[in-house]
């Protein structure tokens, strides 16, 4: 009997020994980095280091105590080649020697996402009415009504969704886009907004926010920016969205322009095509039709020589089951509702009524538009589907915009002490010495599914776009999706809805 309790002893000891060890192994793993990157510079090293723990855990980024209005992996980005290597080097030795599940996992993540910082970004876009490019460089005309899964990573809580609405019975717009920025929820609304708050277009976690210059911090390490009737969204993992804000009558849009980094990751998946270096399998839609999928209506010489026809029922093809695809659920959705409506409002699977092509236009409308896009510096791939835009709807040539660096031309200078750089209403936000804070703006919170029923505050004024000039003609929004996938009934809330809060950032 006693040699049975000291051999249970004996095993409870060897496995709270091992244990031990382990947490020994992992905070040493961890003091490394911290010490490596503190050795580098103090405060931001230090804001660095335990950025990339709380991403890989999945947990708000601390406050940033330095000038800089960057993302985290901006900010690894920033660090000097051979300081870079050594870091990537040591995170990876840690991810391969984990000895648990969840140590191995933290270093998992943290490897994927500090591997990229040496890779060459990758661009796609959806724009017009609408034009997509995939990351891969197919590209295809999308005329569909509903919203959609543009692009997702799971693995990095990277998601965008994009609703299109009617214009006319043969066209529609990108009209608001919702994403999942690492955790906190990001809308732009260009016509409707779901609160009918119209003094901004832009929603946090469902709060609105009004941007006039400077950043607006995310509290999982994004940011946003505004300028030039254009937003900047920035994931702390390094995709970046460009949505580019269109004003007209009668329907206002959104071009957007996205950027992501492919080469650490596998599980890329959307309307934009799975960035793996290949654009013949981008619209594969688990079908055995990918020959059919390897050209396309806008920039490809194999779809356009192919007849008329058979372009239209490509289009066809595209509009109805590779759409179905990607469209999403209710309970999928990031997008806020106003009272009684959900996806299924926005949802009709018998748009286009009908089919446009370029064949369709006079050589009369082809050459008119042309000139006017060549004019307008629009040449190559785009160029197909400027015409396509300028002739039937008159919609101004969109140049391909640059994502812009924000560490270039940067130069990282010696801080004396941590100077907090946060959002005005926070604790310690404090401009100038002044110690009276600006009313306190919606703080993000963790990423949640909107409130369909939600009561409402009504707006009284609106935002002045720039403005574009459409045709003036009856857009056809249905009320009723046709074939509507079933959604579960929404929740009623608990509590009534929250005013507006306003709040600027910047000057203005």
């Amino acid at each position: 009997m006693k040699t049975r309790i000291l051999s249970i002893s004996l095993f409870f000891g060897l496995v709270a020994s091992s244990l031990s060890a382990q947490q020994t192994s992992s905070s040493e793993r961890i003091n490394s980095l911290k010490n490596d990157l503190t050795k580098w510079d103090p405060i931001r090293g230090e804001w660095l280091a335990n950025s990339l723990l709380s991403l890989a855990n999945d947990q708000p980024v601390p406050d940033r105590t330095f000038p800089e209005s960057i993302t985290p992996f901006d900010m690894y980005r920033a660090l000097p080649d051979n300081e870079r290597a050594s870091l990537n080097q040591l995170i990876a030795s840690n991810a391969r020697s984990s000895m648990n599940n969840e140590d191995q996992q933290q270093w998992d993540r943290m490897s994927r996402m500090v591997s990229r910082s040496g890779c060459q970004a990758t661009t796609a876009r959806t724009y017009g009415d609408p034009h997509l490019q995939s990351f891969d460089g197919a590209t295809y005309s999308f005329q569909t009504v509903g919203e959609f899964v543009l692009a997702k990573s799971p693995l990095n809580r990277f998601e965008i969704q994009t609703r299109q609405q009617a214009q006319r019975d043969d066209f529609s717009l990108n009209t608001a886009v919702a994403m999942n920025v690492a955790g906190d929820r990001v809308c732009i609304y260009a016509n409707e907004k779901p609160d009918r708050i119209e003094t901004s277009s832009l929603r946090v976690n469902g709060q609105v926010v009004t941007l006039v210059g400077g950043t607006y911090f995310l509290t999982h390490g994004g940011t946003i920016n505004y300028s030039n009737n254009s937003y900047r969204i920035a994931w702390p993992t390094g995709e970046v969205v460009q949505a580019e804000m269109r004003h007209g009558s009668p329907v206002n849009f959104i071009n957007l322009t996205v950027q992501v980094y492919p080469c650490s990751q596998n599980d890329m998946d959307g309307l934009l095509g799975n960035a793996n270096g290949s654009r013949n399998d981008d619209f594969d839609n688990g079908t055995n039709n990918r020959n059919l999928f390897s050209f396309s209506s806008f920039g490809n010489d194999a779809m356009q020589q192919a007849s008329n026809e058979m372009e239209k029922e490509y289009l066809a093809f595209i509009a109805r089951d590779f759409a179905r695809k990607y469209r999403i659920t209710q309970e999928t959705s990031l997008f806020d509702y106003a009272v009684g409506n959900n996806t299924l409002t926005y949802t009709d699977e018998s748009f286009p009524r009908v089919h446009r092509t370029i064949a369709d236009l006079t050589p009369t409308q082809q050459t008119n538009a042309r000139r006017v896009c060549e004019e307008n510096g629009i040449r190559g791939e785009d160029l197909k589907g400027c015409i396509f835009d300028q002739a039937y709807l008159e919609i101004p040539p969109a140049p391909r915009p640059s994502i812009s660096d924000p560490i270039k031309g940067v130069e990282l200078g010696k801080i004396d002490k941590p100077v907090p750089n946060v959002n005005p209403g926070h604790p310690s936000y404090n401009p100038m010495g002044d110690k009276k804070d600006p009313p306190t703006r919606p703080v993000p919170q963790t990423i949640a599914k909107p409130n369909v029923n939600k009561e409402l505050p009504k707006a009284d004024s609106k935002e002045v776009p720039e403005q574009i000039n459409l045709p003036h003609t009856n857009p056809s929004v249905p009320n009723k999706p046709s074939n509507p996938t079933k959604t579960s009934t929404p929740a009623v809330p608990s509590s009534p809805a929250k005013p507006e809060t306003k709040i600027k950032v910047g000057k203005g």
